[in-house]
């Protein structure tokens, strides 16, 4: 009998001796000589990779998963979407569901735009301050413009 085996027996001899106390995981038995204080537990149900790279990246993300039948298993997670962003303020464009590039190929264009100038690729503030700007620099334009035509008559004199 092994050293392992014995504290084993002593841990069932010390149970059925106490029936109306159990010991929790790593508590010391009155009659542990110090060999193993400690319980045996079960191993850890084993999980096996289901694709053939073993490596932690970022394709390779998974997760362990219970079935019904009480086994645990890995599932394959997929990348999360990013969603598009403002080219000018870099936000992510509100309105716009986060997708993998692929799946933006399949959805519908009033998914992947919003029902405004620049829709699906300025946020609403940034087309706002380009609208006020366009339209200062075209009243700037009139302005030197008619500031222009006052002097002119006023040099001729």
């Amino acid at each position: 009998m092994c050293p392992r085996e014995r504290v084993w027996a002593r841990c069932l001899f010390w149970a059925r001796e106490n029936p109306d106390r159990h010991c929790s995981v790593g508590e010391r038995h009155p009659q542990d000589t110090g060999l193993s204080s400690f319980h045996f537990l079960p191993m850890a149900q084993r999980v096996t990779i289901r694709k053939r790279t073993p490596y932690n990246t970022t394709s390779n993300r998974r997760r362990i998963v219970k079935t019904p039948g009480g086994k645990l298993v890995y599932h394959h997670l997929k990348k999360p979407g990013t969603a598009p962003k403002c080219g000018d303020c870099g936000i992510a464009l509100p309105g716009i569901p986060a997708l993998r590039p692929r799946k933006y190929a399949t959805v519908s264009k009033r998914i992947k735009t919003v029902r405004r100038a620049y829709g699906g690729s300025r946020c609403g503030d940034c087309v706002k301050s380009r609208i006020m700007r366009a339209f200062l620099v075209e009243e700037a334009k009139i302005v030197k413009k008619v500031i222009k035509q006052q002097q002119k008559p006023a040099g001729r004199k």
